[in-house]
């Protein structure tokens, strides 16, 4: 009986207990931050259930909720919680900020928490790079997203870089105004950032004032771009992620039109009766309409851009592992892209990549870490160049009545010996398209950068940092013109090759010792560096001619070898430096840095150069007196710092050398090749910034402002010298030049909740330059450009044209402004002398520069549940473009035998025409003047992104095996809003005549470099 009893009143328990557990009670609190401030909006979410509420304006909340079930509580910007429900109906609830209010910024020598940094600095997560515009250089994606940092395409090219410019030009010399790239402790040249993969970094910091920048000392003069790749996480299962893309690209949709066949040849007749007699030879002339002959002509029409270009295929795959166990962490990733080009009959670009980071704990006291990169590209290249083997002029020269294949006199494709259709050389007397086939171009680059670190624990504040690191590249180009093709033929030649390539080697070796003192006031670090850094580079060039069949094409096939070069030098750089950053409860913010480098190309005497900064900030919100409460961040900082320059000049500039030349018997001898200038040292940056940053409204509202000025002085440039003295130039400092600007970044959450939000967001730059002093105050004509002018007081990379002045309406006379500001045509322009004995000059400087003096972007991200919805502007204003483009194709009656765009027709015809083009009866007086005719401003304002996408949730996930699953249609740069000619993004003009490393004024002009393309693609990325 009592068994019985026994029983039963254990089954009487337990049923209470189920019942307790099952009954559903209300519970109450209030949710605040971290300083006991509420949040309103939270949102409470039963775990498991589509349950939940969110805190009113007073943080306070009520929910329905059984014991044992767990509520979750996320807000954006603070660390999610979960509490499970126990017998108490009160849980109040304190939530720890986030990672958007603790974000680690990345300087390359130090890691500090933002909320105390004094620098101006801009990071870009992975989670943002994954959203941006896919593309296959990372410094393309830099557009846009920074205040302060310019960013120009060099030209759409699959593979291409960009033009980066961080709070303006630097120095006036070719190569010396991009930043430095460090990719894990690696430096990479901009021009070669096309190896690195998007997919594998991790974060992308921009270092843009001299308190951070002033730690690279003499390679930080432009700034620095710190790209930190990813890592696996400790402690955790490993992460197998895969992504992919797939789409098609085109030519960004011209805002002109090029004639057809039938207005071309109405063009040549009007000219002709016009008088101009070059049109008497062409078939607008020679063809009467209706004729059989003309009608053969109209029948065969093409339209060569249609035929020269194609549809092209963008795709990417990458896959990766990651993950770690308690002492290490591990990520690889593969990866490949493709971008086919828009050019039909060229391969395009390819990239095979791979990536292995370890880091792992070898004692407790000794951390090692491992990141070796490697990447394989090649690119197929059509010229480049201004001419007629450029198929993007080509496309534009060649008129539609001029077939792709020579016809007989009954309209039939002429065939040759071996039954094959016969190009028609057209006009130019340069069949392109077969010149695409018998020509072939191609690159080939690999790319390996590896870094390892060691860091050794010596007490609880001390540690010592041993770092190595090394950028490769083994790059080699081939040309070869075919035995039996189009140009060996022009040539006369059985073909000819052109094998030529580079090793460039870049080590870096750094020691450091680091003391880290943090108590519940203070945080203070202290770093010192001994640093060594060599670069070398190894080229070499061989032509040969005569080959026996376009099928072999070694130099060994060749039967002479007709040029062959090798050269090889080095560069090194010797660094001490220390670096300190302090805060007294993340109120009080202090930094400062010496470096002292020594580098191999300047004067023995004069090698070394001292750098430094010193940076403070208040972060007011922090102080006790400050209670208002809509206020989440307020912090003031200003710095101020020198940084030094060695690039843009040769690197034995400072000793004098010669170079050896052969005579005609074949024997060589020397001839000088520079002017050693002992006196050469370093170019120094001096920078001020003053930063404000405030966050308001539980971080709804977030801006930074910065102001800065950059005083760079003892430019690096050759010194022109008088005739009489037998050299051109000798390298020297003299001049000096000023960058000052306002930036403004302004990002808001309009709407935030669980389910929907919506931000927007934006950043502008407004740019002012000046050359402040120039040697002995003479004004200097840019070599490498087209019509650049350096004049002491003026701004940087002016424009230097006469003034064209519009057309006479009763004649249709071209007029121009002269020197003083009065009109007259061209054959009345003042010339000679001056009263002053000064020769008479027509040509101005009118503040016309090719920077632009407002520049930024701007974004929209929409989130509903699952769906998103992002788009990207980017504009530019204030720049100006030489537009030979058009000028070629509205010329004013010249070069008659090209095709023209259809604006050419809306020339000066009758008394009281304006706004027309010149009579071409003028094209003579036009052509002798160096005018800014078809000068335009390059503003523009162009869609770079807009991307749709779902990221599936997890409830449907829990049913499958991913952890991630995101799927989404993206476009890139589908729309632009301009009143440019053409396409308004213009980096190099043309790789064949200023190549990218050589351009001193990007954007300067347009000449048929290769055009910027739009694309559609569509991609998922899973991870399980």
């Amino acid at each position: 009986m009592k068994t019985k009893f026994s029983g039963i009143l254990t089954l009487l328990l337990a049923l209470v207990v189920q019942l307790s557990f099952a009954q559903e009670k209300t519970i109450t609190g209030t949710i605040t931050d971290d300083t006991g401030l509420p949040l309103p909006g939270v949102n409470i979410i039963i775990k498991g259930t589509s349950t939940g509420t969110q805190s009113d304006f007073d943080g306070n909340y009520s929910i329905g909720a059984e014991v044992g079930q767990t509520l979750t509580y996320s807000y954006v910007g603070f660390e999610t919680k979960q509490v499970k429900v126990a017998s108490s109906n009160n849980i109040n609830v304190e939530m720890a900020a986030g990672a958007t209010l603790e974000e680690v910024v990345v300087t390359g020598y130090s890691n500090r928490n933002k909320t105390v940094q004094t620098s101006a600095v801009v990071s870009i997560s992975s989670e943002e790079i994954n959203q941006l515009a896919p593309t296959t250089s990372v410094d393309n994606m830099l557009q846009g997203k920074a205040a302060g940092v310019q960013v120009t395409s060099a030209n759409g090219k699959p593979g291409q870089g960009a033009f980066v410019r961080i709070r303006g030009q630097g120095s006036l010399v070719a190569g010396a105004s991009s930043p430095l790239y460090i990719v894990d402790g690696a430096p990479v040249r901009e021009q070669e950032m096309g190896n690195i993969a998007p997919e594998t970094i991790e974060n992308i910091t921009i270092l843009k004032d001299a308190a951070t920048t002033a730690r690279y000392g003499s390679r930080g003069a432009n700034g620095v771009v710190v790209i930190t790749t990813k890592s696996g996480k400790r402690n955790k299962d490993a992460t197998v992620r895969f992504s992919s893309r797939y789409g098609v690209t085109s030519r960004i949709d011209p805002n002109y039109t090029m004639m057809n066949a039938s207005q071309k040849l109405q063009y040549e007749a009007e000219l002709y009766a016009l008088g101009v007699t070059a049109a008497g030879s062409l078939p607008g002339v020679t063809t009467a309409p209706g004729s059989p002959e003309r009608q053969i002509l109209l029948d065969n029409a093409v339209d060569w851009q249609d035929l020269i270009l194609k549809d092209g295929i963008v795709q990417n795959n990458n896959i990766s592992f990651s993950g770690g166990a308690e002492k290490m962490d591990y990520y690889f990733s593969v990866g490949h892209d493709r971008n086919t080009g828009i050019i039909d009959k060229i391969g395009g670009f390819e990239r095979l990549n791979s990536r292995l980071n370890i880091n792992f704990d070898a004692k407790e006291w000794l951390a090692l870490g491992v990141n070796v990169g490697y990447s394989r590209s090649r690119s197929d290249e059509p010229r480049d160049r201004n001419n007629s083997q450029n198929p993007f002029r080509a496309m534009l020269d060649y008129n539609s009545y001029e077939s792709e294949f020579l016809l007989d006199e009954e309209g039939q494709v002429v065939l040759d010996e071996n039954g094959d259709p016969t190009f028609n050389p057209t006009h130019t007397t340069f069949p392109v398209r077969g010149g695409l086939e018998t020509e072939p171009e191609y690159y080939v680059e690999n790319q390996t950068l590896a870094s390892v670190d060691a860091t050794v624990k010596l007490t609880d504040n001390f540690s010592y940092q041993f770092n190595t690191s090394v950028s490769h590249i083994n790059r080699r180009s081939e040309y070869y013109a075919k035995p039996g093709g189009i140009l060996a033929d022009l040539l006369a030649l059985d073909g000819s090759k052109n094998d030529q390539g580079y090793q460039l080697l870049d080590l870096t070796l750094s020691n450091r010792l680091n003391y880290t003192l943090s108590t519940e006031n203070h945080n203070l670090n202290v770093l010192a560096l001994y640093e060594f850094n060599l670069n070398e580079t190894n080229q070499y060039f061989l032509r040969s001619e005569g080959f026996p069949s376009a099928q072999l094409s070694t130099q060994s096939n060749a039967a002479t070898v007709t040029d062959g070069d090798t050269f090889r030098n080095r560069l090194t750089l010797l660094s001490y430096g220390a670096f300190a950053e302090y805060d007294f409860k993340q109120r009080y913010l202090a930094s400062a840095s010496v470096r002292r480098d020594g580098s191999s190309n300047f004067g023995s005497d004069v090698q070394y150069g001292t750098f430094y900064s010193f940076s403070a900030g208040w972060n007011i919100a922090k102080e006790d007196f400050f209670n208002v409460d809509f206020i989440d961040l307020l912090k003031i900082r200003g710095s101020y710092g020198t940084v030094g320059n060695r690039n843009g000049i040769g690197r034995y500039a400072s000793q004098p050398t010669v170079s050896f030349s052969p005579y005609v018997d074949g024997t060589s001898a020397t001839e000088i090749e520079n002017i050693g200038n002992p006196e050469l040292q370093w170019e120094t940056t001096t920078t001020y910034n003053v930063g404000l940053e405030f966050n308001m409204f539980n971080n709804r509202l977030r801006a930074v402002t910065d102001y800065f000025v950059r005083d760079t002085d003892d430019l690096l440039f050759n010194v022109p010298t008088a005739t009489e003295a037998g050299v051109g130039s000798i390298p020297g400092n003299l001049g000096g030049i000023q960058n000052k600007g306002l930036e403004i970044s302004l990002q808001g959450d309009i709407f935030r909740s669980s389910d929907f939000t919506w931000t927007v967001g934006g950043n502008v730059l407004f740019l002012d330059h000046e050359i402040t002093e120039l040697p002995d105050g003479e004004d200097i004509a840019v070599a490498d450009s087209f019509g650049i002018l350096w004049r002491e007081g003026g701004k940087i990379n002016q424009h230097y044209y006469v003034r064209y002045a519009g057309v006479d309406p009763a004649n249709g006379q071209p007029l121009f402004y002269g020197g003083d500001g009065e009109i007259y045509t061209a054959g009345n322009l003042p010339s000679g002398l001056d009263e002053n004995g000064e020769e008479i000059e027509n040509r101005v400087l009118d503040g016309r520069s090719t920077i632009a003096d407002t520049e930024g972007g701007f974004f929209t991200n929409i989130r509903y549940k699952g769906f998103g919805l992002r788009t990207d502007f980017v504009f530019k204003a204030g720049n100006w473009i030489n537009n030979i483009i058009r000028a070629q194709h509205v010329t004013n009656g010249s070069t008659i035998a090209d095709n023209h765009a259809v604006e050419a027709f809306n020339y000066w015809q009758e008394p009281g025409d304006t706004g027309v083009l010149p009579s071409p009866i003028y094209r003579n007086e036009i052509a002798n003047v160096d005018s800014d005719q078809f000068l335009e401003k390059g503003d523009y304002i162009r869609m770079r992104n807009v991307t749709l996408s779902y990221d599936f949730t997890n409830d449907i996930l829990d049913k499958t095996p991913f952890n991630t699953l995101r799927i989404y249609l993206q476009g890139q740069n589908l729309l632009t809003f301009t009143k440019f000619w053409g396409d308004p993004e213009v980096g190099i003009s043309s790789g064949e005549t200023i190549d990218f490393t050589d351009t001193v004024a990007p954007g300067e002009v347009t000449l048929y470099s290769y055009p910027n393309t739009k694309s559609v693609q569509l991609g998922v990325d899973v991870s399980f």
